[in-house]
């Protein structure tokens, strides 16, 4: 009888010992799975974050990272310095656009004067790129005004598709000059006269 009992307890310690790391398994891999999805959630948030805005730029010093205007492009366009975090926006000026439009018989002349927002003074400075392509952009931009009609400026949401136009002229110029377009962020019509 007592060798019964001895191969009795061995069965039931033994019973236990299995039920113990059967549910030490269990507790270990519930840690492992949360701590993954932990990390793989915060890293996915992040890659989110960067893909919807610009390049940030270094942090120096355990400071938190600034956002600059610096922008990633293809080796294919011209590469520039990107700008720092404290740059300031630089503007290509472009003054008296004068043309004859479509009037529609209540106005014969278009008058625009026109600046071009950039973070890179390599592209719009005084001898930036966009000096260099000023006949073309002057052409290309006279070209568009005149094509433009009376009716459809005078609406409120005429002179705001007439800067999107402008600014699809200016960087189509600038990617057939190898220069990335988006460099060239927008434009702004300082003046705007139908006469």
């Amino acid at each position: 009888m007592a060798e019964e009992e001895v191969v009795e307890e061995k069965k039931k310690g033994g019973k236990g010992l299995i039920i113990a790391l059967a549910i030490l398994v269990v507790l270990l891999l519930v840690g492992v799975s949360a701590l993954v999805y932990l990390l793989l959630g915060s890293s996915s948030e992040d890659g989110n974050a960067s893909n919807d805005t610009e390049v940030h730029g270094s942090a120096e010093h355990g400071e938190p990272e600034e956002i600059s205007h610096a922008k990633e492009y293809s080796a294919k366009y011209k590469q520039f310095e990107p700008p720092g975090p404290e740059a300031v926006p630089v503007y290509f000026v472009m003054e008296k656009f004068v043309v004859n439009f479509n009037g529609e018989g209540k106005a014969k002349f278009l008058a625009v004067d026109l600046q071009f927002l950039s973070y890179y003074p390599q592209v719009v400075g005084p001898d930036g790129e966009m000096e260099n392509l000023r006949p073309i952009l002057k052409n290309d931009i006279q070209r568009l005004l005149r094509n433009q009609t009376f009716s459809v400026l005078n609406t409120a949401e005429g002179p705001d598709h007439l800067r999107a136009d402008i600014l699809k002229v200016v960087h189509n110029v600038l990617e057939a000059h190898n220069i990335y377009p988006e460099l060239v962020e927008d434009v702004y019509m300082t003046r705007f006269v139908m006469q």
